[in-house]
């Protein structure tokens, strides 16, 4: 990677940003809709990260009891719920990043809630009709799915997979709904991409990227498929559907 003449990088996640930190400590990275930066080790604070990277955190990890939340709202009798997440990259911190955040989340939503978990990680798309055949052999009603690059960029094959096991899916990525998927509760994109590029324009003036507070997501949006309710034979209560952003048919 040519690290020159560039002023900011400008990336996605922590992931993203943890790859660039890799070739420069020196030029500034503005992430977009990162996880937890400082439990990454790339920052040491949200109000002032110390180092080169700062940007826009949308707090992935924490969406996943709320999602378990939701499933357990539109269908009331789940008892069991699989969870999807990708395996750590190459030269991950054990226990550390997103995917263990979000299962310890996941995990203490599911405890508030009364239902079982059931967890699967994936390495590749190839590994999706593995996941969910064993979803449905373990009795789970609905799924968890943390996205990721890899599940973002499968997601329509996910979706399938999905909903020919009759396990409705639930993520933070608005595509998921979209493409069939039950239900997506997450970060309103188009404010986080304001967010960052404010942050490049305060960088590009002059200000250091080691001084300019993370910025948490502020906006969520509900999707709900209602077309992919029906057809698995599931009624969405009316309080629900009147709470959504947008509602699919």
């Amino acid at each position: 990677m040519r690290t020159g003449p560039v002023d900011v990088f400008v990336v996605e996640g922590s992931a993203d940003a943890g790859w660039v930190q890799q070739v420069t400590h020196a030029i500034p990275i503005v992430t977009s809709r990162a996880g937890d930066l400082v439990e990454v080790g790339l920052a040491t604070s949200l109000a002032r990260p110390g180092g080169n990277v700062t940007g826009v955190q949308t707090l992935q990890p924490q969406l996943a009891a709320k999602h378990l939340s939701l499933l357990k709202e539109a269908i009331p009798r789940l008892s069991r719920a699989g969870l999807l997440t990708p395996a750590p990259g190459r030269g991950a911190t054990p226990g550390r990043g997103a995917a263990p955040a979000f299962r310890c989340e996941a995990e203490a939503g599911a405890k508030a809630l009364g239902i079982a978990l059931q967890s699967r990680t994936i390495r590749s798309a190839d590994e999706f009709e593995a996941a969910f055949a064993a979803f449905r052999a373990e009795r789970v009603s609905a799924v968890v799915v943390m996205r990721n690059r890899l599940l973002s960029t499968h997601t329509k094959t996910l979706v399938d997979i999905a909903l020919k096991h009759k396990l409705p899916p639930i993520s933070d990525a608005p595509i998921l709904a979209r493409q069939g998927g039950l239900m997506s509760y997450g970060f309103d994109v188009r404010e986080a991409q304001r967010s960052a590029a404010d942050i490049v324009d305060k960088i590009l003036r002059g200000a250091k990227a080691s001084e300019i507070p993370v910025q948490q997501a502020t906006k969520f949006q509900l999707l709900i498929n209602l077309k992919t309710a029906k057809a698995l034979g599931l009624t969405i209560p009316q309080a629900l559907l009147q709470r959504a952003d947008q509602v699919i048919e």
